[in-house]
């Protein structure tokens, strides 16, 4: 009875929840801990998360553009600036779409994020007025034009009212004159406080219906309708060019002004408005053209300048434990989580396995110090253990060990290896430190950096120590490290534009060949080479933090001795990729910890 009370008690609190709601607005601050592309209050664009997304998307008078990002992907982070220009250019359209955005990086927002089926970032998806689940959403293509996506939008809007015809949506229908139209049928469906009415004329659909929707805020003054070029009107009205635009006034049939649609046509219906008004002694109106927020600033931490204090800038490279750990911990948990359609199999089941066991065989639990190139030969003699790295192989061998067992079947549902792992985890006392912030990785701002940071020094830090655990070893596969990252990147990493860059370049542009790989050290210094690849490409980006531009690697101040005559010296960059990532800074858990005054 105790129990069916308890449980009668929850539904009735999820169910008071439920109907209570909650509704997001531009003013929302999202909950959920993870930093925001964007910042609420301050740009055109509505903040979602678990708490708020179905009762705004779901149960408002109105259609949603939402972009799904993830805080951490490059691409969603250069990505940025066309989606803030793109909210900018329809945020007078806000009656009848919103723009909207939600972090799927966060953990707060994991079941939303499911639900819509998000594997990859950034992915933009349309919810019209009716939708009331997550599969009644259409895809659109995050391209990197805010005229494109806006031209898109308006596609996706001219399609639902073709459905729908909505009666407090702009009237998309063309005109429809023919002999026995009156002027006064013209205006049916203008709002009565309107005493103006601006058509616009055109070849086919496009401007007009854009034009209606940059007019809507001020419908109370101004109605809209659109009209072909084969409409009668065209001939009345003497009409040469397309698209053109006719103001009528309500009790005059007179056009009082006419031009062909360009950039300053707000302005000059405004003007043609008040002139009007003025010969009539009313007042003028103002502001015609489509509202905008006001422009983004962003304040980030000063940036040393490297030239003038090279030391300065080297105490802030250096290999964390912390980072490998953290970006290692969503390397397995949330992108398997999220993996497509929520079933491991196939290749992906391949590639997890491959990977798995390269992090069970060669993940770092040793720090050495800078003369390791002398104990490697000699013996490990100055070395550190890495204590939440040695729990964190074990369960990584455990995994391993999970998916052996799999093998027959070959495929399995994502929320099973999260159980399993969340229960590994517990047991090996959680050596993931999950809440800790970022070390070296940490990026000027929130938006910088971070967890892909973090997996290139994971992915450099491996290749280094594989070569170390092996160097005695003649029959040493160099590419199965290699093959093992590149395997995980192809199925689990959620940056789409990133991984398709990261596999055309290891397939294509800079093929990961035993012929490239031919040496123990190639493993070290393929992913080098491979990763300055990147950074050329990345240069000036807008996913570039000012203070760790993306220059060659490593820059003079870290390693002097690697630049010759404008070039790198091969065999100073090996011993510096030994020296760098096999030292390894330790997890400090009281770090971040507050002091207790």
């Amino acid at each position: 009875m105790r129990r069916a009370a308890v449980w009668t008690t929850t539904v009735w609190a999820l169910m008071a929840a439920v109907a209570e709601g909650y509704q997001s607005s531009y003013n929302y601050v999202p909950q959920g801990s993870s930093p925001t592309l964007y910042t609420p209050g301050f740009e055109p664009i509505m903040h979602l998360d678990q708490n708020t997304f179905a009762d705004t998307v779901f149960a408002q008078d109105k259609s949603f553009v939402v972009e799904f990002y993830a805080d951490w992907c490059g691409h969603c982070r250069a990505f940025v600036p066309y989606f803030r220009e793109f909210a900018n250019q329809v945020f007078g359209w806000n009656k009848v779409v919103t723009v909207a955005v939600m972090n799927c990086a966060d953990s707060y927002n994991v079941d939303v994020c499911k639900a819509n089926g998000i594997s990859e970032f950034p992915t933009l998806k349309y919810f019209a007025r009716t939708a009331r689940r997550p599969s009644d959403a259409v895809h659109m293509d995050p391209q990197h034009s805010a005229d494109g996506i806006r031209d898109a939008l308006l596609r996706s809007i001219s399609n639902e009212y073709a459905f729908n015809r909505y009666p407090d949506w702009p009237m998309f229908t063309p005109l429809q004159v023919d002999g026995r139209t009156t002027y006064g049928q013209l205006w049916q469906g203008i709002p009565e406080s309107a005493d103006y009415m601006a058509i616009v004329f055109e070849i086919s659909d496009g401007v007009g219906a854009r034009f209606q929707l940059d007019m809507w805020e001020k419908r109370g003054i101004v109605g809209t309708r659109r009209a072909l070029s084969n409409s009668p009107l065209v001939q009345m009205l003497r009409i040469r060019e397309f698209p053109s635009v006719a103001l009528f006034r309500r009790d005059h049939q007179q056009a009082i002004y006419m031009s062909r649609v360009h950039n300053a046509s707000f302005g000059e219906i405004e003007a043609a408005i008040n002139a009007d008004r003025a010969s009539h002694h009313v007042m003028p109106v103002q502001n015609i053209q489509t509202s905008t927020f006001r422009p983004i600033t962003t304040t980030l931490a000063p940036v040393v300048d490297c030239a003038r204090f090279p030391d300065r800038c080297a105490d802030m490279f250096y290999v964390s434990e912390t980072d490998m750990l953290k970006s290692m911990h969503q390397a397995l948990y949330d992108s398997v989580r999220d993996v497509h359609g929520g079933m491991v199999q196939g290749d992906n089941f391949t590639n997890l396995y491959n990977f798995v066991d390269l992090l069970a065989n060669h993940f770092p639990v040793l720090s050495f110090s800078n003369e390791l190139r002398r104990t490697v030969r000699k013996k490990r003699t100055s070395s550190t253990i890495l204590k939440n790295s040695e729990r964190a192989r074990l369960v990584f061998t455990h995994m391993r060990e999970w998916l052996e067992a799999r093998k027959g079947n070959g495929h399995f549902p994502s929320s099973e290896w999260i159980r399993q792992f969340e229960m590994i985890e517990r047991v090996y006392a959680r050596p993931f430190p999950t809440n800790s912030s970022w070390q070296h990785c940490e990026g000027s701002s929130g938006r910088y950096r971070g967890y892909t940071c973090g997996l290139w020094t994971t992915f450099h830090a491996i290749t280094v120590h594989t070569y170390i655990d092996t160097i005695k070893d003649d029959r040493v596969d160099r590419l199965k490290p290699l093959r093992a990252i590149q395997g995980w990147v192809s199925s689990f990493f959620g940056c789409r534009d990133c991984r398709d860059h990261f596999m055309d370049m290891t397939q294509n542009k800079f093929p990961m060949t035993a012929r490239r790989v031919r040496h123990p050290h190639d493993m070290m210094t393929y992913l080098w080479r491979a990763h300055n690849i990147v950074n050329q490409r990345l240069k000036g980006d807008a996913s570039e933090d000012p203070q760790f531009v993306k220059v060659q690697f490593p820059p003079p101040f870290l390693c002097p001795t690697c630049h010759s005559g404008g070039q790198f010296s091969r065999r100073q960059v090996r011993n510096f990729l030994l020296r760098y990532y096999g030292s390894i800074k330790p997890h400090n858990r009281l770090a971040n910890r507050r002091l207790a005054l």
